[in-house]
C-alpha cells in the first residue's frame, strides 16, 4: 500500500514545493563543479539533474530511494555524470567510505527509520572536510497536516490499523544530539519558513499523497481510504479562505561538516 507509479509521476507534476526546499538547502551547502554528490531519498531525480549540471562534467552525481517507481522515472534522466540506484539511508553498504565530497538529504530523513544508522552511514560515506546537507520538516511545531492526519485516522475504523512507520519530524535538540553522536560537530542550522498553497482541500490532499508515497492516511486498507479523504476533505476545508488553502510548514536546514 506504499508508492505506485501513478503516485510518483504526480510527485514529478506537483513536487514545486520540495524543489524550492531544495534549492534553498543546496544554496546553503555550497556545491561547486567537480564534487561528488549522493542524493538520499532523490525521489523522480529532478534536483538530481539539477545537481549534476552544478558539478558539471568534472563532477559525478548518484541518487538513491527506496521507491522502485521513483528511480524507473529518474532512469529516463540521461546524464553522463548522473546514476541512480535502489537504496536506504540506513544501508549505503553499496558505496565504498570516503567516496562524496557531500550529501544532500532533501524532505527525506523523516521517512527513515533507523535516523542515527543513517546519519552515522552519512559520515562514513563524506571524505574529510566533507559536506552533510539536510533539509526536512521540524518537530517543534506541528503542521495543519499532522493536526488533520492525527485527528482522522484517531476516529473509528480507523484506528483499528496503526502506521506501521510513520514518519519522525525531529526537534532541533534531537536532530543536534544525532549530528553529535556521528561526529558532525561544526554545523549551522536554520529555520526556512515556507507555505504550501493549494485551491482546494482536493489539490491539499493530492500533494500530501504524492509527497508521502501515499502515507497520507497511515496504516488503513485501500477500500476505507475514499471515506477518510472525504473526513480530511472536511477537515481542510475549515481552512479555506477566499484564495485557497494555505499550510505553514518549518523546515530545518542543517550544514555539516565532517571532521
Amino acid at each position: 500500500m506504499g508508492d505506485t507509479e501513478e503516485l510518483a509521476t504526480e510527485y514529478t507534476r506537483v513536487n514545486n514545493t520540495q524543489y524550492g526546499a531544495g534549492l534553498f538547502l543546496l544554496e546553503r551547502l555550497n556545491i561547486i563543479s567537480g564534487m561528488k554528490v549522493l542524493d538520499v531519498g532523490c525521489g523522480p531525480g529532478n534536483l538530481t539533474a539539477h545537481i549534476a549540471e552544478v558539478v558539471g562534467e568534472r563532477g559525478n552525481v548518484v541518487g538513491i530511494d527506496p521507491s522502485t517507481e521513483r528511480i524507473t522515472i529518474a532512469r529516463r534522466i540521461q546524464k553522463p555524470n548522473l546514476s541512480f540506484s535502489e537504496g536506504q539511508a540506513e544501508d549505503l553498504s553499496q558505496f565504498p567510505s570516503e567516496s562524496f565530497d557531500a550529501i544532500y538529504v532533501n524532505s527525506t530523513l523523516h521517512w527513515v527509520q533507523d535516523q542515527p544508522a543513517a546519519l552515522k552511514e552519512f559520515a562514513r560515506l563524506l571524505k574529510p572536510g566533507g559536506l552533510l546537507g539536510i533539509s526536512g520538516g521540524s518537530g517543534d511545531t506541528l503542521t495543519a497536516q499532522e493536526r488533520i492526519k492525527a485527528d482522522v485516522l484517531s476516529r473509528e475504523p480507523y484506528r483499528k490499523y496503526p502506521e506501521e512507520s510513520p514518519p519522525k519530524f525531529l526537534k532541533q535538540r534531537e536532530l543536534e544530539t544525532l549530528l553529535d553522536n556521528a561526529g558532525f560537530r561544526e554545523r549551522s542550522i536554520v529555520v526556512n519558513k515556507i507555505t504550501k498553497s493549494t485551491k482546494d482541500a482536493d489539490a491539499m490532499i493530492d500533494w500530501l499523497d504524492a509527497s508521502s508515497s501515499g502515507k497520507t492516511y497511515g496504516g488503513i486498507p485501500l477500500e476505507l481510504r475514499p471515506r477518510a479523504r472525504e473526513e480530511m476533505k472536511t477537515e481542510w476545508n475549515k481552512l479555506l479562505v477566499e484564495d485557497g488553502i494555505h499550510m505553514d510548514i518549518d523546515l530545518l536546514v542543517t550544514v555539516a561538516v565532517k571532521a
